[in-house]
């Protein structure tokens, strides 16, 4: 079974579990499907894809991972995920994406009657910690390819459900990394507010309410460095031990 198939297949038993609870309260923002990925040139071709513990490459890599749902009940908060390379080696060309589904009021609306639409995504690629990369899509049951594009590793930068074309909604943000050394570590955190705090928006015609999905990417460069003049003196020392040996040599 191909990856992208058993995201559709977990989505819908999500959506199936979620719809049980429709009847006892009313959310904002139902969250069904939080997802992660790892793209590295030095992984493969395909990303490492994590998804609400239904499937979690990340076991039997050398990256680890943890997650934190920060979520309140209205769906509103942050989702932290962490990560570490636990290799003796780097990781070459790193980017980290950050995926949800969810709909707006579930149980007063319909989940076919939602748009996206971009706000704003101007990162500057492994210089600051800004998404990169972008994708607003159906999320696989009718069509969509924003889950071909998260283990691929590279989002399309396109909105597949904008206003005016409603459907089911899922968003995806992509944060260029560069290289992570053996040892370094990682975080991800992805923001959904009611506020305009920039990123994507998840909108619903049916009550014109909607929610913003931003985040960050930071990378914990913790292998020690040597500055500059740490190897000159170091050099200075070698070059003096050696002139020490051939004068001895030489007497």
């Amino acid at each position: 079974m191909k990856k992208s198939s058993l995201f559709k297949r977990a989505a819908l038993y999500s959506l199936i579990a979620g719809s049980s609870l429709l009847s006892f309260q009313s959310q904002a923002y139902e969250v069904y499907d939080i997802g992660t990925f790892v793209h590295s040139s030095s992984i493969g071709t395909q990303s490492l894809g994590y998804l609400d513990g239904v499937l979690d490459d990340f076991a039997t890599s050398d990256v680890s991972l943890s997650f934190t749902n920060g979520l309140d009940a209205n769906g509103l908060g942050q989702l932290t995920w962490q990560f570490s390379n636990n290799s003796s080696s780097t990781l070459s060309n790193v980017s980290v994406f950050g995926y949800v589904d969810g709909e707006i009021d579930p149980d007063l609306n319909s989940s076919f009657n939602e748009y996206g639409q971009l706000i704003s995504v101007a990162g500057a690629g492994s210089s600051d910690v800004n998404p990169d990369s972008w994708e607003i899509d159906e999320p696989g049951f009718d069509f969509g390819d924003i889950y071909d594009n998260l283990f691929l590793g590279a989002l399309d930068n396109a909105n597949g459900v904008a206003a005016g074309s409603e459907d089911d909604v899922s968003l995806a943000l992509g944060f260029e990394l560069g290289d992570i050394f053996a040892g370094e570590t990682w975080e991800l955190i992805l923001t959904i507010s009611e506020q305009d705090i920039g990123g994507l928006f998840h909108g619903d015609d049916d009550s014109g309410t909607g929610v913003y999905v931003n985040g960050t990417a930071t990378v914990n460069r913790s292998v020690a460095v040597d500055e500059p003049s740490t190897y000159l003196l170091l050099l200075t020392g070698l070059f003096a031990t050696y002139l020490g040996r051939k004068r001895k040599l030489t007497i």
